[in-house]
């Protein structure tokens, strides 16, 4: 299984899918950061965060930036495309015959390919907080670090945990269909959007438990990126909610990679 995420790990350098959403992540971190700057200064800017962020005040220092990223609906999405982008470069450099024709159990290899996109998560998300914080204390100060804020960016990193897991198991999925890097992509975007339609639907059912509507994925990371403004049972319910859904996805993806044609 080491193997496995060793060779995943060694092809991200061979990936312009890799490379190109990397890059696209850091470069939306900078250039909302200049119309940020811009709009504060009364020049305005180009338009690229999301209506979420446009709506908030602009940041008064770079830990407000910082904050307003890690609310930002763009910092999930292409921190899981990243992972998605890695985890294609098998079909991509056509080298997943070699890694199932080596590795004989197919769950082993479906699971340590989960691994290796949960890594890539954690890795890029790291990446991405870094890039807010240095465009952050360039274009608005240093003002607002503190303790504080480290300790809830690492509980929140800690409590994102169940996402990354499922998301990474969904798209691991998908990619056993679409074999392609691209499509895995869009078609996570779509599931973006529809995700939401269906946790209303279950919230219909029990109009009293109103978490539900917090359970899809873009909510989710939002409430997590400020979890000590909500209730700590909505966030218990949520983190709840995923956990199960991991547990349903995972064996699913399992039994689907173990029986489809991967190749």
């Amino acid at each position: 299984m080491t193997n496995i995420i060793k060779s995943d790990i060694f092809r991200i350098k061979k990936g312009s899918a890799v490379r190109n959403v990397f890059l696209a992540g850091m470069v939306i971190i900078i250039i909302t950061g200049i119309n940020m700057f811009n709009s504060r200064s009364g020049f305005g800017g180009v338009g690229v965060q999301s209506s979420a962020s446009a709506a908030r005040s602009l940041p008064a220092n770079g830990a407000q930036f910082v904050q307003q990223m890690r609310d930002d609906g763009l910092f999930p999405f292409f921190i899981l495309a990243f992972a998605v982008a890695v985890l294609g470069t098998d079909y991509s450099a056509g080298t997943i015959r070699n890694s199932l024709s080596y590795f004989v159990d197919r769950k082993k290899v479906y699971f340590a390919k989960c691994i290796t996109g949960f890594l890539c998560c954690l890795t890029y998300t790291l990446v991405c907080l870094i890039v807010s914080c240095i465009a952050g204390v360039i274009l608005f100060g240093f003002g607002g670090f503190s303790l504080t804020m480290i300790s809830r960016i690492l509980t929140q990193l800690i409590l994102s945990i169940p996402l990354y897991i499922g998301m990474i198991a969904i798209g691991n999925g998908l990619l056993v269909f679409t074999k392609k890097t691209s499509i895995t992509i869009a078609s996570y975007l779509i599931g973006l959007i529809i995700f939401p339609s269906v946790t209303y639907q279950i919230y219909q059912l029990f109009p009293n438990a109103e978490w539900l509507k917090l359970c899809d994925p873009l909510s989710a990371f939002s409430l997590l990126s400020r979890f000590w403004e909500f209730p700590l049972m909505y966030v218990g319910m949520v983190l709840l909610f995923w956990i199960i859904l991991d547990a349903i996805v995972l064996f699913l993806g399992m039994r689907v990679y173990s029986e489809a044609d991967v190749i």
